[in-house]
């Protein structure tokens, strides 16, 4: 399926592959995952989220076909990452986009 719109953020943090594989983890008991330990793939039943770690940061790449779609996973990531990175601070700044 393509997707119109899309977002990302990259997160400075140490701890990526771990918060990838929490994340995964936790979303496969409703939706399809998948992992290794450095990418995931969530996908929601509007939209992908692709998580890519670093050593030093975790980035999503959400794609939807509409922004409330975006806003809806943007906001299930960020409170389960909230829950899962309680021990650090993290910023999440994102950049919204639309596919041509």
């Amino acid at each position: 399926m393509k997707y119109m719109k899309q977002s990302t953020t990259t997160i400075a943090t140490l701890a990526a592959s771990q918060y990838i594989g929490k994340l995964c983890r936790h979303f496969r008991h409703k939706i399809e995952t998948e992992y290794t330990p450095t990418t995931g793939l969530a996908t929601f039943p509007f939209g992908t989220c692709n998580m890519t770690a670093t050593p030093t940061h975790l980035t999503f790449d959400i794609a939807a076909d509409n922004a409330e779609s975006v806003e809806k996973i943007k906001g299930v990531l960020v409170r389960h990452l909230d829950k899962f990175a309680y021990k650090e601070q993290l910023i999440v700044e994102w950049q919204d986009g639309s596919r041509g």
